[in-house]
């Protein structure tokens, strides 16, 4: 369900339910290599209704691949992957937080309860604890360190997360080119979710 908005952004989900959409990068990210990623994130403006939030995702199954709605925010069945969740509905099965809040994930396994796959976090996507469902855009920043082996994660210009990992070796494999993008979904609650790379 995912379309161009023009530019460099683009709609991950529309405001109805059961959608699911992925947009991937067509240039590979080179994990041997420092990056940093500065994206404008928009979760719809459906606070108490909204669903289910959007993940960053860098993954070796293909520039073509999909994931699963609902829950598993369309990350759920990449594996290899790292994910860095943005989830805006508590599924208290799978250990969310009842706020809007951030987390490492992966191998498309997006369970909190699950510590294998949850790699960092959840913690609340703000450090003040405020509604990210607002209509506003909000900055997503990513920074990879490949040789002190540091992802960190800042929202809004705060670090929210930070965590000490080889991906090449313990998430790829050995491999050091991934395909890179957002994936996001709806289920029984919907919110129009995009995102713009700056």
């Amino acid at each position: 369900d995912a379309a161009s908005l023009g530019g460099d952004c683009y709609q991950i989900t529309d405001n109805n339910e059961w959608e699911l959409g992925a947009v991937w990068f067509n240039e590979q990210l080179d994990l041997n290599q420092p990056f940093t990623i500065n994206v404008n994130v928009n979760l719809g403006n459906q606070d108490a209704n909204g669903a289910d939030g959007v993940v960053f995702v860098m993954q070796s199954v293909g520039p073509l691949a999909i994931g699963d709605a609902g829950g598993g925010l369309g990350f759920e069945g990449f594996n290899p992957s790292f994910g860095v969740e943005i989830d805006t509905w508590q599924n208290t099965d799978i250990g969310d937080l009842s706020l809007d809040h951030v987390a490492f994930h992966r191998d498309g396994i997006n369970w909190h309860n699950a510590p294998y796959f949850n790699l960092a976090g959840p913690v609340p996507a703000r450090a003040d604890g405020a509604d990210i469902e607002d209509g506003q855009d909000h900055r997503f920043k990513l920074v990879w360190d490949p040789v002190a082996d540091l992802v960190e994660f800042y929202f809004d210009c705060e670090l929210r997360l930070s965590l000490d990992l080889d991906l090449v070796a313990e998430i790829f494999g050995g491999s050091n080119q991934v395909w890179w993008g957002f994936t996001g979904s709806t289920g029984g609650s919907s919110n129009v979710q995009s995102v713009c790379i700056t």
